[in-house]
């Protein structure tokens, strides 16, 4: 193991700020990381929480802090205590979820932050874990909406909180990735000190008149900026960059070579008190000369520098979470700007209280709905319209292969993660009722090591949905029971389906048993059941569009037309193997001559 990989591995252990323990039953919420409420005198600032976090163990991070300005590599400890910021408590478990709706393939190619034109490099895992881990607490969903909303309507705004993300940026990659400054410590803590002063003015301005909790940002970096600690950074800057004011004159000749140079006026920087005049710089000199001490100028402003610094640490450790806080509304601002290139809406949508088990059914609408995983695919998706009864239907999606049943349920999963977690959500517009959990099951394949067949991993997916379901929840599954024969796979699809309403979850589920679907749909034995059909133009082809009822038919055959599937193509292929085969056959005595030479 390297040295780095080392320190890493000993940060993971230091930082234990987020990472929930692990559950034994998927429906219990997971653990709550390791965090506490922040107070007045922590200097913290949480863009995320209404009520903000700290990490437990802040003073790890001090040390990784300090190591990091001296050394300029911390082995990636700070990188940790920005992935591994603390988030609030979840009821969600996000291996139910996060697979069958592909979050990291969605944040790689729908979340870009790019500030001027450049694509920066975000955190991936942080942003995940902000949507595998939507807040229990509503509070912490209107508080990021707002934040949203303050940073759309202002592109001033938005620019500055920009620019002070790419200055944290900067400051991380100076103290945790600096290799380039090896033998050059003194210039290297200069431009740390650089990046402080960058996003401290950078959010200082933009976020004047802040009433979101960007106020935050702004009450905490004001607070910096009016320091003592950071007066005597602007000093340090200021002696470093405008030591003294030099006037030359150039003499030029007739083929633009210097004839003559005079040097006219240098005037010291006299406004700044740490340039002290250069008779009395002499005398210290000398009396350190006499005294027996050796020392460099650059020694002397480094031991200033590392003054202001350790000053500043209160004001410094937050940041590393702030980073990552900043990153997420960049990256949902980024989700934006990559639907409107297509033409398509996003909103902040409303989010409505989970009703127990007796009251009346919350909401569940969404227009020009659309699933940003088809921007994976180079295509543009087709906006659709959902508006059911209520948050607790059972709805039923058929209709044929290829019409964008498994598009739709994907939409409307990716919708209510993005919501719950304060973002922008793939629709014009969207009234969602908040869910305590979420399960999603897209139709799995066989595996190599599978001992039970098909039937047997359809059951162990149904005993897992009723393990994790919790009353309100939403369930996504895709073709329950296609993997058995007919009859034994109805009796189980019509098994489930009759026990799903009891704890009234938020159930989409496509299905291709036609018969059983017309019967529940005319027999309305099953309450709240809301079936869906992949609707069709003249010409019989999918619109991806939905409207209510049951498919009259699968349209299989349209299907095996189109992929060359039907009796005449095979035959057809059947005859041209039947004639190449024949064609390879030898004659007799072909056939003799390669018996006699065979050994």
């Amino acid at each position: 193991m390297t040295r780095r990989s080392e320190r890493r591995h000993l940060g993971s252990r230091l930082l234990r700020v987020t990472a929930p323990a692990p559950v034994t039953e998927p429906s219990e919420p997971p653990a709550p990381a390791a965090f506490r409420p922040a107070t007045p005198d922590d200097h913290w600032v949480d863009l995320l929480h209404a009520e903000p976090l700290v990490p437990v163990e802040t003073e790890a991070l001090r040390r990784a802090l300090r190591f990091a300005f001296e050394s300029g590599d911390a082995g990636g400890l700070l990188g940790l205590a920005h992935e591994q910021a603390p988030l609030a408590p979840s009821t969600w478990d996000p291996e139910s979820f996060v697979t069958g709706l592909f979050l990291p393939e969605l944040v790689d190619e729908c979340f870009p932050v790019i500030i001027e034109g450049a694509r920066h490099r975000a955190s991936k895992s942080f942003l995940l874990r902000v949507l595998g881990q939507p807040p229990a607490d509503h509070r912490d969903v209107a508080l990021r909406q707002e934040v949203l909303r303050e940073l759309a309507a202002s592109p001033t705004m938005r620019a500055g909180v920009s620019a002070a993300y790419v200055a944290l940026r900067r400051l991380r990659g100076l103290l945790d990735e600096s290799t380039g400054f090896r033998d050059e410590t003194l210039r290297r803590k200069v431009e740390i000190l650089e990046c402080v002063r960058g996003f401290v003015e950078a959010t200082c301005e933009a976020c004047q008149g802040a009433s979101s909790a960007l106020a935050r940002l702004h009450a905490a970096t004001t607070a910096t900026r009016e320091s003592e600690a950071y007066q005597r950074l602007l000093q340090v800057l200021d002696f470093e960059r405008n030591l003294a004011t030099v006037d030359v004159r150039v003499t030029l000749g007739s083929d633009g070579r210097i004839r003559d140079f005079a040097l006219m006026k240098v005037e010291e920087n006299r406004a700044n008190p740490m340039i002290r005049p250069a008779w009395r710089r002499a005398l210290e000199r000398f009396v350190a000369w006499v005294r027996g001490h050796r020392y460099h100028e650059h020694e002397v402003i480094l031991r200033v520098i590392d003054d202001v610094f350790d000053a500043l640490e209160d004001h410094l450790l937050p940041l590393f979470s702030l980073a990552g806080h900043l990153e997420v509304y960049l990256a949902a601002l980024g989700f934006r700007d990559r639907a409107a290139r297509e033409g398509l809406e996003v909103c902040l949508p409303t989010l409505a209280p989970t009703p127990c088990l007796d009251d009346p059914a919350g909401p569940l609408s969404m227009k020009a709905l659309f699933n940003p995983l088809l921007f994976l695919q180079g295509i543009r998706p087709v906006p659709c319209d959902l508006a059911l009864r209520g948050h607790d239907a059972l709805v039923l999606v058929t209709g044929p292969n290829s019409g964008g049943k498994t598009r739709l349920l994907q939409a409307v999963g990716l919708t209510q993660v993005l919501g719950q977690a304060g973002l922008y959500v793939p629709a014009a517009e969207a009234t969602l009722t908040q869910a305590p959990a979420m399960f999603v099951s897209l139709i799995e394949t066989g595996r190599a090591d599978e001992s039970e067949g098909r039937l047997g991993t359809e059951l162990r997916r149904v005993r897992a949905l009723f393990e994790a379901l919790r009353p309100g929840s939403i369930a996504i599954l895709d073709e329950l029971c296609s993997g058995t024969n007919p009859s034994e796979g109805m009796a189980i699809f019509e098994m489930v389906v009759s026990l799903l309403p009891r704890l009234r979850p938020q159930v989409f589920l496509t299905t291709h048993f036609l018969d059983a679907a017309r019967r529940l749909d005319a027999e309305r034995v099953i309450d709240r059941l809301e079936p869906l059909q992949v609707e069709l133009d003249a010409q019989a082809e999918p619109t991806y569009r939905f409207v209510p009822g049951v498919a009259p038919t699968s349209l299989a055959h349209q299907v095996a037309s189109r992929l060359g599937v039907t009796h005449e193509e095979l035959a057809g292929l059947v005859e041209r193997q039947e004639l190449r085969a024949r064609r390879r056959e030898p004659r007799g005595d072909e056939a003799a001559a390669l018996s006699s030479d065979a050994p």
